[in-house]
């Protein structure tokens, strides 16, 4: 049963009442004062996913725990937070300290995976998932055991068995409060003239990285129809030839159509690295480039920039650039800077970084910006797609714990062609060697 607290800070929190949310649990945890109390308001934070105020609440109630049980589970509540909140070194230090007293326990030993993996020592974890996945697991486990596999496949290329377990998990989270599509399941089986729904249960970026494979289906002799909750993306899609329908129009389809969910279509496809294609295949919509044609009165060389996303995304942090040294990096170059970042986040005072204020902007808007600029350099972000799509030169900021598009046996991306740069970081939180390496870029530039 819900506690009151419980009951109050979930129902404000499903009203988007976020910022009162955090003040009534922040209340209550400053006049907390034992350890059912300070442990209540971290699971509270973590489950709102609020996971540096959880760790705060979270180490407190671990001072407070007066029984080996009450530690354990404290502990491993710890461990998770530390883990999402990107501190894997210190979720790594916590496990050493109760792993012993139940070595058998699978969440934990998950955990302990992803912390190595989330430290760069990637062929540790992938040698302990396979030794984890020995084991006689429970469903959730063994799906995000595989899940996080996924990985040791893209890193060789095979990026088959690498879908094929990170849809494991994917595919499962997209549609747990979603409703599938009343009709059959497409397994890839062929057959033509045969309706194909690709439904979009994804980020932005997804949705521009997979709707090239339209085309493979095409090329089958069956009908894709692209089905999108972004009306923006719908109208920069079907300009480029790829057929799409925004879901909120209750869009009709033939009775015997079947559906796929759109980050499963390379693997129902069954595409190798050589099928993925390297050449661009979007452009901007016509009436977009008009309205941003004054860009060309901009004789320097225009390099768009994004560093910081504020997507909603519970993981954002792990790929946002907020070191002012991306900017000193440009304090010598002759390039425009434009900021691709929305009005809300603005680039640091001191540095002559050009802004759109564009009421209501969209991806339609975001399309013709990226095409006027030179070179786009963005963190891990939607951005990244649309410059790449477009055949944009464009530099990206790999986090460590990187998207499966990034991954492979090469410092390259087999999903685009050679106008993308990959620099990837090192260290947790640390951007340093990377954005040196850009500067280097630069500098080889001549920029």
């Amino acid at each position: 049963m819900m506690n009151p607290l419980e009951l109050v800070a979930k129902t404000l929190h499903s009203f988007e009442e976020k910022e009162l949310t955090v003040n009534l649990l922040n209340a209550f945890g400053k006049r907390a004062e034992t350890f059912e109390q300070y442990n209540d308001v971290a699971k509270i934070f973590f489950e709102i996913k609020r996971f540096s105020e959880a760790i705060t609440y979270g180490e407190k109630a671990l001072k407070y725990a007066k029984t080996k049980e009450g530690t354990y589970i404290t502990s491993k509540n710890l461990i998770n937070a530390y883990n999402q909140n990107n501190y894997p070194e210190k979720a790594i230090t916590q496990i050493g300290k109760i792993k012993s007293q139940n070595p058998q326990d699978t969440e934990l030993l998950l955990e302990e995976t992803f912390s190595y993996s989330a430290l760069n020592q990637k062929d540790k974890s992938h040698k302990l998932l396979f030794n984890l996945l020995q084991k006689k697991l429970p469903e959730e486990i063994e799906r995000k055991a595989y899940h996080n596999l996924s990985g040791y496949y893209f890193r060789r290329d095979d990026i088959n068995t690498g879908l094929k377990h990170f849809l494991k998990t994917g595919e499962v989270e997209a549609y747990k409060n979603v409703r599938k599509l009343d009709y059959e399941k497409w397994d890839g089986t062929v057959t033509p003239g045969r309706t194909v729904i690709i439904d979009n249960q994804c980020g932005a970026g997804d949705e521009v990285i997979h709707v090239r494979f339209m085309r493979h289906i095409e090329k089958l002799g069956m009908k894709p129809i692209w089905l999108t909750t972004r009306r923006d993306l719908q109208k920069v899609f079907n300009y480029n030839g790829f057929e799409s329908v925004c879901k909120w129009d209750n869009p009709k389809f033939p009775k015997d159509s079947c559906w796929v969910y759109g980050l499963a279509l390379p693997y129902y496809l069954n595409l190798t690295v050589e099928d993925l294609g390297t050449t661009p295949y979007l452009k901007p919509l016509p009436e977009k480039e008009d309205q941003y044609s004054y860009l060309k009165e901009d004789k320097n060389y225009k390099i768009g920039l994004f560093w910081d996303s504020d997507s909603g995304f519970e993981q954002a942090h792990f790929r946002s650039i907020k070191d002012e040294k991306l900017f000193e990096i440009f304090s010598d170059t002759k390039a425009s800077l434009y900021s691709l970042q929305l009005p809300n986040i603005q680039p640091p005072k001191g540095y002559n970084v050009k802004t759109f204020d564009i009421p209501e902007r969209n991806f339609e808007d975001t399309f013709s910006l990226v095409s006027q600029m030179d070179l786009v350099i963005t963190s891990c972000t939607s951005i990244a797609h649309i410059a790449a799509s477009q055949g944009k030169e464009v530099c990206v900021f790999i986090p460590i714990m990187e998207y499966y598009v990034w991954t492979s046996s090469k410092e390259k991306s087999w999903w685009y062609g050679n106008n993308v740069h990959m620099f990837k970081q090192k260290k947790p939180r640390k951007w340093d060697e990377p954005l040196d390496e850009v500067r280097v870029f630069l500098n080889d530039k001549n920029i």
